[in-house]
């Protein structure tokens, strides 16, 4: 399963961000085609060509964000593709002024600060986002992890409200940023969609390593809770996974949960969704992908983002081959 998803993911939902300074010609199409099929045919996850053709120019990207000053989205852009955390800073702070503190944008910047360690940055942005938006677990998600991080108690310093059940990354929004300011830059509508992709992020990351024991009681009840809100209507499959994993974590830490018939059903449950979304996978890329034209993977992409990542797959499947993929 878990090479499936990696496999995948390298062919159509690469996120690597490895920002050089170059005056190599942009990738398009044809280019990310060419490595696709070495690495379908070597079995290999990641080459050093896919790489090549992933690496973006950290000045190119700066300088269109900063020629598009008076736009948030093109500041935000940046701050979401940038590497270094001084520029990734900078772009945050200036799409934060730019826009009137977006609570979309604070979020964002909230996890990227807390995954870096910047407890200063993170901690007052981390209040106001609880504030704006206090049905959102990821604020408080983020905080655990924080204080996990540097070695305290997790122990939160307000507890969510009882509403606070929803998972909000933002990683539609931010995919959108990105893939506005590449296209900006020069990139393609299919190399721009290729590399803006954020089906990962650091909420993501972090609600996987709150899992981790020990896990009190507050930590557990958001997580089940995130578990829960990443598998309904997910927009990315790696956020349903994820939720799954989650799921089957918690149920694993029940005093019962080797005698509990509530968790073999659930796990059951789990079970054949896994292998739904499996055999889709296998489908799309071994029998659709590589049959795809440059304007059927750019609709595809822009599907994910409006309609969810599994009815996207499976749109692609039917224009690709003109009859519906496997339920």
């Amino acid at each position: 399963m878990r090479r499936t998803l990696a496999i995948f993911a390298a062919c159509l939902l690469s996120s690597v961000f490895c920002l050089l300074s170059s005056a190599a010609p942009l990738p398009g199409y044809e280019d990310f085609r060419r490595v696709d099929r070495t690495r379908r045919l070597t079995g290999q996850m990641l080459t050093a060509e896919l790489l090549k053709v992933s690496q973006m120019d950290a000045e190119l990207i700066s300088r269109t964000a900063k020629e598009h000053a008076d736009d948030p989205k093109m500041l935000w852009g940046a701050a979401e593709l940038l590497v270094d955390w001084t520029g990734r800073r900078e772009f945050y702070e200036r799409a934060l002024a730019a826009n009137g503190t977006n609570v979309i944008v604070a979020t964002r910047f909230v996890c990227a600060a807390a995954k870096q360690g910047d407890a200063a940055v993170a901690l007052p942005w981390l209040r106001y986002c609880r504030k704006q938006d206090n049905d959102n677990t990821v604020p408080w998600l983020a905080e655990l992890w924080l204080l996990r991080a540097r070695g305290q108690p997790t122990v939160l310093s307000n507890a969510p409200p009882v509403w606070t059940t929803n998972f909000r990354d933002y990683s539609v929004e931010a995919s959108r940023a990105r893939i506005r300011l590449l296209e900006a830059a020069g990139y393609s509508r299919y190399a721009a969609r290729r590399l803006g992709f954020t089906p990962d992020s650091p909420a993501i990351v972090m609600a996987r390593d709150l899992c981790k024991p020990p896990v009190n009681e507050t930590t557990a009840t958001l997580l089940k809770d995130t578990a829960q809100s990443l598998q309904q209507r997910p927009q990315f499959l790696l956020s349903e996974f994820v939720g799954e994993t989650i799921e089957r974590t918690l149920m694993g830490m029940r005093p019962d949960a080797d005698t509990s018939v509530e968790v073999r059903f659930r796990s059951v449950e789990l079970d054949k969704r896994r292998e739904e979304l499996k055999d889709l996978l296998a489908e799309v890329e071994h029998n659709t992908v590589d049959f795809a034209t440059e304007a059927q993977m750019v609709q595809y992409f822009d599907d994910v983002l409006d309609k969810g990542e599994e009815t996207a797959m499976k749109r692609l499947a039917e224009a690709v081959r003109g009859k519906p993929s496997a339920p």
